[in-house]
C-alpha cells in the first residue's frame, strides 16, 4: 500500500497490533483470567457479601458463583494456580 512505502515502521506496528492475541483467544490466558476472578471473588465475598451473592441476578450473581467455587474447591483452585504459574514461568 502507499502508506507502507512512506512509513514502513508504521505498517509493521499496525500489522503487529492486528495479530496480537488477547487473553480471550489464548486458552492459557483464559484460564489465568478465570482463576484470578475466582480467587478475587472468594477474597472479596466476606467483605462485600451484600453485593457478591450467589443468588443475585446479573454480573454480581456470577461473581457470587465464582466465590462459591473458590470457597468449596479452594485446595483444587490453589493447586491449579500453582500448576498454571509453573507452566507460565517455565513453558511460556
Amino acid at each position: 500500500t502507499p502508506q507502507s512505502v512512506l512509513w514502513p515502521s508504521r505498517a509493521i506496528a499496525i500489522r503487529r497490533a492486528c495479530c496480537a492475541m488477547s487473553a480471550l483467544f489464548d486458552f492459557q490466558g483464559l484460564l489465568v483470567v478465570m482463576l484470578l476472578t475466582i480467587c478475587t471473588c472468594s477474597f472479596l465475598r466476606p467483605r462485600l457479601g451484600t453485593y457478591i451473592h450467589p443468588k443475585a441476578d446479573g454480573c454480581f450473581g456470577m461473581f457470587g458463583r465464582f466465590a462459591v467455587i473458590g470457597d468449596r474447591l479452594s485446595p483444587f483452585v490453589s493447586g491449579f494456580c500453582i500448576v498454571l504459574a509453573m507452566s507460565t514461568v517455565f513453558v511460556r
